[in-house]
């Protein structure tokens, strides 16, 4: 600031008085209405002249000496104002003692105010003597005695009596006196009450960055205004900022001593009639003292605030000069947009320092700090949330857009500069030309200024603590986040940072993950996608090695007025938008992708930057190039051509989003007991911003929603079901429609049977399974182990969906769509994972922890406590938790998923030291692959994806690769551990695995090992026993059931449904024929026999195969012999080598990821 400007105070500042004394005149002139009211109440019905004017010279001497006392009081109150030369920083911080002595210009005032007091209240003792009703009749009699005799013979009326106002107003001005006491009271209580404060060390209270804290009490992050605030000293701040913000703000600002007496009076009589709270009072000197020392309560607007404000406000005036107090306050201000202090405005605004600021810029700034967040001049929003059409956009990232929002402003910043025109601070030409200037063109963002860089954890973590912050405090979201990035906090979090780093530290080793399969490229290299259409452009037909684009030939053309017509459909995309207020169109890359070192990128396009002012569409949407553009030299090489003629435009006239690798990943490492995350990954190799955080956004699940939706569900039902004195009804029906009876039991339990055989849905065979074909006859556990398709549907047909979904919620899955045109209350959603809009893996992670603790939910959290910069504690942490699952339900579901592990396809997340339980998921054409499982300890999830929909090399198999090179190393020092006992309402019971019954020596008799121990709820185990292993007699000639009448016969052992069986499953061989010999049939009615030769019902087996010549099958060296003599592959596969060594495991494509094909079946004996 000049020294002209400040030599110049003196005078500015006797004007800026004078002005200010006129307030204090009025506020005077009360007292003496109050004051000259009551002596016209003294003189009220008197006659008497002399006393008229004996009255209204008293009135006129005390207006005088009013007069006198304000003269006294703005002489004293001028002269402690004296212009102060320009002084260095070093000779101020000397002369401060000596400045506070100058100071106290507002005891003047107080004086006065002091005498005046006492006179009224004088006058108003005086009246007090007199009683509050007068007697009328006495007073008519003495003025009847003064005027003469004549009235004496008049008949004395009724005795009538008045309101003795005098006595009234004294009435009130006790109270008034007394609520003045009180206040009085108060406010000194609240004095003392005030934490000491030294204005001497303020800007060591100006550090307002929040620190996080790991789990042991470590720094991993800091955030706030510590990395946006730059502090600027009073002679680099421009006269026109200093102007502008008390032209607005504090027009009194050099004149008072910290607060304004009279916009305090006039606020509590604004507040008084108009209902609301104290506002609009605070000095430029307050503002500082609440946003420094105030900082706990500068939300709540009421006096005792107030009164705290105006105190820390009279010892900043005391203890700093004016200039350090402005310092102070424009390195401290909110200006919105994250940015704290004028030169941290000033860069992020406008690229420039406080210095280069022109008027308008600084009436900008000066507008704002009324409603920083409002008010903002640039905002930044998701780009699905930018209407192209009505926002204005200033810049396009990776992640966010940024829009203009300086109209929302505009009439406090018009409104700046008129006060700074008025109070003599710019002449009304500056005025003037500041008002017709457009502020959009000054607005020039720092593109750096628009990036946060934190780790994926910091970011959830401070997410979660300003939303439960705000609503702990009932205040808006914006107002939270302030005070999380402005309020000194100390975060307290979950993380393990020894955890954290092994997950960084394997995610970022590309070797970890799959690669890209399967794409279909035209000839140029572009990605194709389903539908044949370019997916992904190849990058190196856009740019050449020194990173120019060429136009193809096809793709623009010369107009002949010079214009440049870019053809609309090619490889770029151009959309109309609003930019600086005007129409603008954006000129952008279509999607692209990069292979290096065979790695697969992704870049999500990017612009052409050519000016505004320069650029159009034409009626068929192609983009115009003016040709002024080409004209004028500062722009004429934005397009040019080369030396041969080729059209193009080099790397500085372009922008790119950043690279994004491919596949991309997620995981989360969760303490299930407590709910506290643990470790957290959004994504892996990627550069600057980490703002898309993969970890708690949703994908499809795959067939890892299956523990939840499916079978969870109808184990928690069926004991519902039980415990509500019933049994479940379940009604199954064959591919035609008619009902047929089920192996699953009186109640679901893990010993049901399901049968993985064809269905027919909507015409067509669906769903199909992972692995080709079908396997039959398979339990609930076996069904989960070897994540089938089919029978995870036929059981989600029994549970219901409403229920599966209600589970699921019950769970913390929160992303299930109930309702619209497109939902998840379907078996394709529900039993396959392919939910419309997925789960996150963080859900994931905490649903499984709630098998694993016992049938307890556990809300996640990032953090545990956040205590302000005193130490206190503001916000605590305690997560959610609910029983929502019986621990019996859980403790079975725990051991299925445990044997998914040690006996179906997630053996490759097994550990040396650790039991571990979970389940892989895959979804179609391997898009997303998945392993959600836990340890006795922790729950973690991990899922691998790309962005965008291009199929993985591997599913599932490197989800759980990756799950168990980084749990090996959390629970390398870990003791082994063990999961939840079994509790008291879970027995074990042997059954066999075909009947889901108790055993029998026929059961015993399969040489597949039928026969296994399991685990039930006390009353849904199985009390009958197997019914399905049977022995019958045969037809040596056809196979079938023997009548009285076939001539040869035989023993078989095998297995029957009580169903038809389609003959194309897999346990095929294994089953008995259900229909009778037709070549030797007395009667089909006692004896059926198969469809195929007439009679009624479904063939089954293989009776449907028709012979020529029954005869053919004479053999007379038939001598009863057994079907089934060995199982040539001795496990509960029925004979498929895949199994447990499958590589991947479960897309719901058949057979995409298949590594060992089925096995081709021999044909049944009797056949």
């Amino acid at each position: 600031m000049s020294d002209d400007y400040r030599n110049d105070k003196s005078g500015e500042n006797n004007d800026k008085f004078f002005s200010e004394s006129n307030e204090i005149d009025d506020f005077f002139a009360q007292f003496d209405e109050i004051a000259e009211g009551l002596n016209k109440d003294d003189t009220a019905g008197s006659g008497n002249k002399h006393t008229d004017a004996l009255s209204e010279n008293n009135s006129v001497k005390s207006a005088a000496d009013a007069d006198i006392l304000k003269e006294e009081a703005i002489a004293e109150f001028l002269s402690s104002t004296d212009a102060q030369k320009r002084k260095t920083r070093s000779e101020r911080l000397a002369e401060e003692k000596e400045l506070r002595k100058q100071r106290n210009r507002f005891s003047g005032i107080a004086s006065s105010i002091s005498e005046k007091c006492e006179v009224l209240f004088s006058k108003i003792s005086r009246k007090a003597k007199e009683e509050f009703l007068v007697d009328e009749d006495n007073s008519e009699s003495a003025e009847n005695s003064a005027v003469g005799s004549s009235m004496t013979g008049k008949k004395r009326r009724k005795k009538k009596y008045r309101i003795n106002v005098k006595k009234l107003v004294r009435l009130f001005a006790c109270i008034f006196l007394v609520m003045v006491l009180i206040v009085g009271a108060y406010a000194a209580v609240v004095i003392i009450k005030a934490p000491e404060i030294n204005p001497d060390n303020i800007y060591s209270m100006l550090s307002e960055s929040s620190v996080l804290y790991d789990d042991e009490g470590n720094i991993i992050a800091t955030v706030g205004s510590g990395e946006t605030r730059t502090n600027i000293e009073f002679e680099d701040l421009p006269d026109n900022l200093v102007n502008a913000f008390i032209a607005i703000e504090d027009k009194t600002f050099w004149d008072h001593n910290g607060f304004n007496i009279i916009r305090i009076f006039g606020a509590i009589r604004d507040a008084i009639v108009s209902g609301g709270q104290i506002s609009g009072t605070s000095t430029i000197t307050q503002q500082l003292a609440r946003n420094v020392y105030l900082t706990e309560s500068r939300e709540v607007r009421s006096l005792e605030r107030k009164i705290a404000e105006a105190y820390y406000s009279v010892l900043i005036e005391n203890a700093l000069s004016k200039e350090l107090i402005i310092e102070a306050y424009l390195n401290t201000i909110n200006l919105g947009f994250d940015s704290y202090g004028v030169q941290a405005a000033a860069q992020s605004y406008f690229s420039k320092d406080v210095g280069e600021l022109d008027l308008i810029e600084c009436a900008a700034l000066a507008a704002l700090p009324k409603a920083p967040t409002k008010f903002a001049l640039i905002k930044k929003y998701n780009p699905e949330d930018v209407d192209p059409e009505k926002d204005i956009i200033i810049y396009e990232g990776s992640d966010y857009t940024y829009v203009y929002n300086g109209d929302a402003s505009e009439s406090r910043r018009n409104l700046t500069l008129k006060n700074m025109c008025e109070q003599g601070m710019i002449t009304e030409e500056e005025r003037d030309a500041a008002l017709a200037e457009n502020l959009l063109d000054h607005i020039n963002p720092n593109i750096s200024s628009l990036t946060e860089i934190s780790s994926y954890f910091s970011d959830y973590a401070i997410e979660q603590v300003i939303q439960d912050y705000a609503a702990e405090n009932n205040i808006d979201y914006s107002e939270a986040r302030d005070k999380v990035y402005t309020g000194g906090l100390q975060i307290y979090t979950t993380m393990n940072t020894s955890m954290q780093k092994i997950v960084d530290t394997e995610f970022s080793n590309n070797a970890n993950f799959p690669g890209v399969a399967n794409l279909s490229r035209d000839a140029d290299g572009n990605v194709l996608g389903k539908n044949g259409n370019i997916l992904l452009y190849n990058y190196n037909n856009f740019f050449d090695q020194e990173g120019r684009f060429y136009f193809a030939p096809d793709e623009y053309e010369w107009l002949s007025n010079g214009d440049l017509k870019l053809y609309t459909g090619k490889r770029l995309n151009f959309y109309q938008t609003t930019v600086q207020g005007n129409s603008d169109v954006s000129i952008e890359f279509k999607n692209l992708y990069i292979i290096e070192d065979d790695v697969f990128y992704s870049i999500q396009g990017g612009t052409i930057l050519i000016p505004q002012q320069y650029k159009s569409r034409d009626s068929e949407k192609n983009a115009i190039i003016s040709a002024k553009m080409f004209e004028n030299s500062d722009y004429a090489n934005y397009i040019r051509t080369d030396e041969n003629g080729n059209l193009f435009v080099d790397a500085q006239h372009y922008s790119l989003k950043q690279r994004v690798v491919q596949p991309q990943s997620a995981m989360v490492i969760l303490d299930y007991k407590t709910g506290q995350i643990k470790a957290m990954a959004g994504g892996r190799n990627t550069v600057g911003v980490k703002l898309f955080n993969r970890a708690v956004n949703p994908r499809q699940p795959g067939s890892s929603i299956k523990p939840i939706t499916v079978y969870g569900a109808a184990l928690q039902q069926s004991l519902e079901i039980m415990n509500g004195g019933s049994t479940p009804t379940f009604i199954t029906y064959d591919n035609n429609g008619n009902e047929i009876e089920n192996l699953y039991g009186t109640y679901f339990t893990a010993a049901s049977v399901i049968d993985d055989s064809p269905m027919i849905s909507g015409g067509r065979q669906w769903p199909k399974n992972w692995y080709s074909g079908f396997r039959g006859l398979y339990t609930l556990r076996t069904s989960v182990q070897q994540s089938v398709n089919v029978n995870a549907v036929k059981v989600l047909q029994q549970v219901g969906v409403e229920y599966a979904a209600d589970y699921g919620e019950n769970l913390g899955i929160t992303t299930i769509v109930r309702d619209g045109d497109t939902n998840d209350m379907n078996a394709a959603a529900l039993a396959l994972g392919g939910m419309s809009n997925g789960v996150s893996p963080l859900e994931m992670a905490a649903a499984y922890g709630v098998y694993a603790n016992g049938g307890v939910y556990v809300e996640p959290a990032a953090y545990t406590t956040v205590t302000n910069k005193h130490g206190e504690t503001i916000l605590e942490k305690v997560s959610y938790s609910e029983d929502v699952v019986d621990p019996g339900v859980a403790f079975i579901m725990t051991d299925i998923l445990r044997s998914v592990v040690t006996e179906g396809l997630g053996s490759g997340a097994a550990l040396s030291n650790q039991p571990v339980a979970g389940k892989t998921g895959t979804t179609t054409d391997n898009y997303d692959a998945w392993f959600v499982g836990f340890t006795p300890q922790y729950a973690a999830a991990v899922w691998i994806g790309n962005d965008v929909n291009i199929e993985l090399t591997r599913g599932s198999a490197a989800a759980t690769s990756v799950w168990r090179k980084i749990m090996s190393q959390v629970c390398a020092n870990i003791p082994t551990g063990t999961y939840p006992s079994q509790p008291e309402n879970v027995i074990a019971l042997e059954i066999d695995t075909k009947s889901g019954l108790l055993p029998t020596d026929l059961s015993r008799a399969d040489t597949r090992g039928t026969i296994r121990w399991e685990y039930f709820i006390k009353g849904t185990e199985p009390t009958e026993y197997d019914n399905v292993h049977k022995t019958v007699t045969a037809c040596s000639y056809t196979g079938y059931l023997a009548t009285p009448l076939c001539p040869s016969t035989y023993s078989r052992f095998g297995v029957m449904r009580p169903y038809a069986v389609n003959p194309v499953v897999g346990d095929i061989e294994y089953e008995l024929p259900h229909y009778y010999c037709q070549l030797h049939n007395p009667d089909p009615g006692t004896y059926p026999i198969d469809p195929a030769y007439g009679g009624s019902g479904d063939a089954v087996g293989g009776d449907d195969i028709i012979m020529d010549d029954p005869e053919d099958l004479l053999d007379p060296d038939i001598t009863d012999p057994p079907v089934i003599d060995s199982n040539p592959w001795g496990d509960e596969n029925n004979g498929n080598t895949d199994g447990n060594t499958s590589t991947d495991g479960n897309t719901d494509s058949s057979g995409n990821t298949q590594t060992s094909p089925v096995v081709e079946q021999p044909p049944p004996d009797w056949l």
